[in-house]
């Protein structure tokens, strides 16, 4: 393992996946876009980044000479990733019950509720959260930021940072222990099962359930 390219990995994914954050959003503004088109822009954009992240994971994987994901069977796919599901309402559970203890009640997660709202106006942007998010999520902060940090440091802290960045990243500090908790979850998940397909699998699966609940609730 050559730790120059270990780091320029983890430097070109923080870079790809702000690409793919900034940029749609950048030229909507440009072209001065709103409403449903300029929503579907976005989804559409960043779907082609979230292509072009995949691609820099794969290179930057091989120039540092890290170790490729597990294959996995589609059966242990399935079921690890639901596996992942359930363990992943656990730590919500126990993050809800803690916000509680030391909080109060929290209310409805400002991160859900914006998703709600846009994919009430243009249903394309479900796309975005249900499969685009998770694979660009799953790319950083698990295999890049937990998956390559523990051959610097060691799993434990890697898993940490990798965790509460990951719940800094839904910009939403009431449920930092919540969205962090998860985080916990899924680096653990990729740790046992050594596929980012399965932390993907949990996290769509995660972030459809969660939409098609709350839409049919509001509906």
């Amino acid at each position: 393992m050559q730790y120059k390219k270990v780091w320029n990995k983890i430097i070109w994914m923080l870079l790809g996946y702000g690409l793919a954050l900034l940029l749609p959003a950048l030229l909507v503004q440009v072209f001065r876009l709103h409403g449903a088109i300029a929503i579907n822009l976005e989804v559409a954009l960043t779907a082609i980044l979230t292509g072009l992240l995949i691609w820099i994971d794969r290179r930057t994987t091989r120039e540092a000479g890290l170790p490729s994901d597990k294959k996995i069977t589609l059966g242990d796919w399935l079921v690890y990733g639901f596996t992942g599901l359930l363990l992943i309402y656990g730590a919500e559970i126990l993050g809800t019950f803690l916000i509680t203890a030391l909080f109060g009640m929290p209310q409805t997660s400002q991160n859900t509720t914006q998703i709600l709202k846009i994919i009430k106006s243009a249903p394309a942007f479900a796309i975005y959260a249900v499969i685009l998010a998770p694979i660009m999520e799953e790319l950083v902060f698990r295999k890049t930021i937990f998956g390559v940090g523990r051959h610097i440091i060691n799993p434990i802290g890697a898993a940490l940072i990798s965790s509460l960045l990951f719940g800094l990243a839904h910009n939403d500090n009431r449920f930092l222990i919540i969205y962090s908790g998860i985080g916990l979850v899924l680096c653990w998940l990729y740790n046992r099962t050594g596929s980012i397909k399965v932390t993907m699998l949990a996290h769509a699966l995660l972030n459809g359930i969660t939409i098609a609940l709350q839409l049919l609730i509001l509906k």
